[in-house]
Formats: structure tokens, sequence, C-alpha cells
């Protein structure tokens, strides 16, 4: 099992990886900051799966009305949202108590259909090459991009098939080497021992749902809803960093979206992207007064993600084929 500093860690100095500059908050400020509490992690899990869960029930008796479509939407729109406690148990900072913040990981990871001990350390490598080029394993959209793949990036129909592939070639004891990178040696095993969980956990309950006839009220309530929020979350990751520096500079390279509370909610405070990059090791909590530190420094979309999307999209069609402003830092999509 990882330990909590296994999951990121708050700085790395070596070359070719994510800097911030020293001397933004005073250290009595960010130990302040950086104390973690159960009772915040346990607030925010046990509403947003209260939600989750109204949602699954208003859609199943929804279902064959002409609220269908209007319920389900919303539903998923919630349920995407569970990458939220996803991030954050995985970075080992949603609780103060390691047995929560696990156990709320597995139960998470498993709702979101994603191993959360690899996604844990490939996160970890997004975090330790942030926004460079052939080292980042989450870079967005790196340059030159275009709407065209703006969009097959957004339908996350990619993500479906990397996570299910994932798990089936660890379940087999196939790691890809390139996991190396960002994987330690040794949690190599681990990578295979939890798909030798997950995959026989899904098989069962996909076998007992058609076995006792629940396997429609499964597909309607969570499995339907959970691929209709994915796109949601690929434009909140479109949001973080495209247009942003691809540098180690972690000044340039991420984007806060300062949008309204139900989203910062939902979303676990996430919206402050470019603080939580800044000091990955301060909860999800603490990012709005952390903001209030050191968001003068940080590039912010102060319009909201909307607006942000536009500003993206508006730029990626008026980009030419092959032409690529990487050299020039921060593109003018704010």
């Amino acid at each position: 099992m990882a330990t909590r500093n296994d999951a990121v860690p708050d700085d790395d100095r070596a070359a070719g990886t994510a800097r911030r500059p020293l001397d933004l908050i005073a250290p009595a400020k960010l130990k302040q900051l950086g104390r973690r509490t159960d009772i915040h992690g346990s607030s925010y899990f046990i509403v947003h799966f209260a939600l989750i869960g109204v949602g699954a029930w208003l859609t199943w008796i929804a279902y064959a009305t002409v609220w269908f479509a209007p319920v389900l939407l919303v539903h998923a729109f919630v349920i995407g949202f569970l990458f939220a406690p996803l991030h954050e148990c995985a970075h080992g900072t949603a609780f103060k108590s390691r047995r929560l913040n696990e156990t709320a990981l597995w139960i998470t990871a498993f709702v979101y259909v994603v191993p959360p001990y690899y996604f844990r350390y490939f996160h970890l490598g997004h975090h330790r090459f942030t926004q460079i080029p052939g080292k980042d394993p989450s870079l967005v959209l790196p340059e030159p991009a275009s709407f065209r793949q703006y969009l097959w990036y957004c339908a996350g129909l990619w993500f479906w098939w990397r996570n299910i592939t994932w798990m089936l070639k660890h379940f087999f004891g196939h790691v890809d080497p390139a996991s190396a990178e960002y994987v330690p040696k040794s949690r190599i095993g681990l990578m295979i021992f939890e798909a030798r969980i997950l995959v026989p956990a899904y098989t069962l309950l996909l076998a007992a749902g058609f076995y006792f006839g629940f396997a429609w009220e499964l597909f309607v309530c969570w499995l339907l809803p959970r691929f209709l929020g994915e796109p949601v979350q690929r434009i909140i990751r479109v949001a973080e960093h495209v247009g942003c520096a691809e540098s180690p500079d972690l000044l340039k390279n991420t984007r806060t979206t300062i949008t309204n509370a139900f989203v910062n909610a939902i979303a676990w405070q996430m919206p402050f992207h470019a603080e939580h990059h800044l000091y990955p090791n301060v909860p999800f909590h603490a990012l709005p007064a952390l903001h209030r530190v050191v968001g003068q420094n940080v590039v912010i979309e102060g319009r909201g993600y909307l607006a942000g999307q536009k500003d993206i999209i508006r730029n990626l069609l008026a980009r030419k084929p092959g032409v690529t402003n990487s050299a020039q830092g921060p593109k003018p999509f704010l």
C-alpha cells in the first residue's frame, strides 16, 4: 500500500521537474494550511455519495418519463465529479486518518472505474513533470493542438479504453515499462495486486446483475451516467492547463478558474488548481485560504469555465496546422 509520502511530493527541485519559488508563503502559514482533518473529508465524502444515491434513485424512478433525460444528466454531472475525491485521496490529503483516506480511495476508484494505486502514481508523474512535453503522463492537448483533438479529448472515449486496458494488462501481470518513470519498482507488484481485486470484483458484480436481474439498474443508474459525466471532467482538465506554458514553472503552467460556490464544493475546491500544484500537500479544504495568500501570483481565469472554454476553442480554431507557440510561454487563452 502506498504511504502518505508516496502520494505527491511537496516540491521537486531536480532538473526538468515542476518548480515553484520558495518565498511565496511564510513557512508557519504553510504549516497551518497544511493541517489535515477527518471532518472535512468525511463531510464532503458523505454529502457527495448521498447526492449520488439520491441521483440514482431519481434517475430510476424517472426512467421512461419525460424527466429521464434532465435527471440523468444532473446525476451524470455529480457522479462525474467523483474524480475530485479520487484525486484528493490519491494525494493522501483528504483525511487525517490514513485508514479513512485509503478506504475512501478504494470506494471512489471502484465507482469511478479506475485502478486507485496506479492512478496515484500516474498522478504523481503529472505533478512531478507538470506540463513538460514527453514527461508529463497527463499532458492535456500538447502543442500543437487542434480543435479536432480537443473534441476527441473531451469525448473521453480514450479514457475508458485506457483504464480498462490498464486493469486487464495488470491483471495478467503486464505493467507497461514506461510506468517506471513514475511507479517505483517496489510498487509494481501493487499494481498487479489491485487489478486482481478489481477485475474479479467488476466481473462478479456484472454477473450477479445478470443472474439476479438488476443489470439494467446498474447500467441506468451507474454505468450510463458515469459514461455521460466523463466529458465534463475532460473539459475541467482542459481548463486547468491548456493554453498555459509548457514549462516547469508552476506560476505559469497551471490555471485557477474562479467559479461559483456549488462547483467549488462538488469539485472539492479543485478549481483553485494553480494553488494545488504549487502546494499539493495542502488539503483541498484549505485551498480557498491558500488562494487568498498566493493567488495574485498565478494564472487565473476569472470569468468561469464557460468563458474560458470559449477562448480555448477560439484559439484552437484560429491556429494553423503545424504551428506551435510553446516557446512564447502562456498562450492568450485567458
